[in-house]
C-alpha cells in the first residue's frame, strides 16, 4: 500500500495552525525521515503527519482540559473586560482624532480669514493705483494740450520762414569764421 503524502498547507488547514508553525517543528532529522521534495513543494508522509498531528493535538488538548463551565465564565469575563478596554481605547482614539480635526479646522478658518483680509487690502490697493494712474494720465494729457497751444502761439509770433533761414545762414557763416580764426583750444575754454 502506497503511503499518502501531505503538503504543509494541507496540514496547517487541517490543524488550524500556521505554516511557519509546522515548519518550526520540522528539524533536519525530521525532514530526512518523513519528507520528500517534488519541485518546490515539501511533502510529508503519513508517519510525519501523525507526529505533527500529535504535537498540535497535545497542545490543543492541554488548553482544553479545563471544565467547560469555567472556561465559559472566564471567557465571558475576559471578553467583557477586553470589550470594555477596547471600547474605551476606541473612544479615546476617536476623541483624540476629533480634537485634532477641530484644531485643524480652526487653523484653516484662521487662514481663510487672513486670506480674505489680504484680498481686501489688495483690492483697495489696486483701486487706489488705478485712480492715481487716471489722475496722472489726465495731468499729462492736459500738459500736452498746453504745450501744443504754446508751441502754436510761439510759431505765430515768430518771424517768417525766410527770415529764420537768413538768420541761420548768418549764424553758420559766423561760426565758420570764428572757427578759422581761433585755435581749437581757445574755442573750448571760452
Amino acid at each position: 500500500m502506497a503511503s499518502k503524502y501531505y503538503t504543509i498547507k494541507q496540514l496547517s488547514d487541517e490543524l488550524n495552525v500556521t505554516k511557519p508553525g509546522i515548519r518550526k517543528l520540522m528539524t533536519n532529522s525530521f525532514r530526512k525521515r518523513y519528507t520528500s521534495v517534488t519541485g518546490n513543494r515539501i511533502l510529508i508522509n503519513e508517519a510525519g503527519a501523525k507526529i505533527i498531528r500529535e504535537h498540535f493535538g497535545n497542545s490543543k488538548s492541554e488548553t482544553n482540559q479545563k471544565p467547560k463551565t469555567e472556561t465559559k465564565n472566564s471567557n465571558q469575563k475576559q471578553s467583557e473586560t477586553v470589550s470594555d478596554t477596547s471600547q474605551s481605547a476606541v473612544l479615546s482614539a476617536k476623541d483624540e482624532t476629533i480634537a485634532l480635526l477641530k484644531e485643524q479646522l480652526k487653523a484653516k478658518d484662521d487662514q481663510l480669514a487672513n486670506m480674505q483680509k489680504l484680498m481686501d487690502q489688495n483690492q483697495q490697493l489696486l483701486l487706489n493705483t488705478q485712480s492715481e494712474n487716471k489722475h496722472l494720465l489726465a495731468l499729462t494729457h492736459d500738459e500736452k494740450k498746453k504745450e501744443s497751444n504754446v508751441q502754436e502761439a510761439e510759431y505765430k509770433e515768430t518771424e517768417t520762414k525766410e527770415e529764420q533761414q537768413k538768420e541761420n545762414d548768418n549764424d553758420v557763416e559766423e561760426s565758420s569764421n570764428t572757427k578759422d580764426s581761433k585755435p581749437w583750444w581757445r574755442r573750448m575754454f571760452q
